[in-house]
């Protein structure tokens, strides 16, 4: 063998470097319809979440105004519950008057039922 040989060339392993464009364009792809649709859903989220916002405070309104009504109508029903109860102390007490004043006149009327038999015994 001779020194100046050139040396064996390596074993034949793997092809030449060849770039995939058909494989990675449609991952490409992919990806571009992905962030598509995530755009898509992110503004239909955005205008769902404004019609709740929206939703949300009118019926807070309405609770607002129902319950500033409901405090009214408390308001009143005390009101008038006082006024009643008022009536109802002045009432018991004029019932309380009558009645005695009524048994007053029951034995007023006794004593003059007891004259009148005696005098009906006596002088008839």
């Amino acid at each position: 063998m001779s020194e100046d040989a050139a040396p064996a060339p390596p074993p034949a392993t793997w092809n030449a470097y060849s770039t995939k464009s058909g494989e990675s364009s449609g991952v490409i792809a992919m990806i571009d319809l992905l962030i598509k649709d995530l755009d898509k859903e992110l503004s239909e989220a955005g205008v769902e979440e404004k019609e709740a916002q929206s939703d949300y405070q009118a019926m807070m309104s309405d609770s607002a105004d129902k319950r500033a009504q409901d405090a009214k109508s408390l308001t009143e029903k005390e009101s008038t519950k006082a006024d009643m109860d008022s009536q109802i102390q002045d009432h018991g007490a004029s019932a309380k008057a009558a009645t005695s004043e009524l048994m007053a006149a029951d034995k007023y009327i006794s004593s003059l039922h007891a004259e009148c038999d005696w005098l009906l015994q006596y002088f008839d």
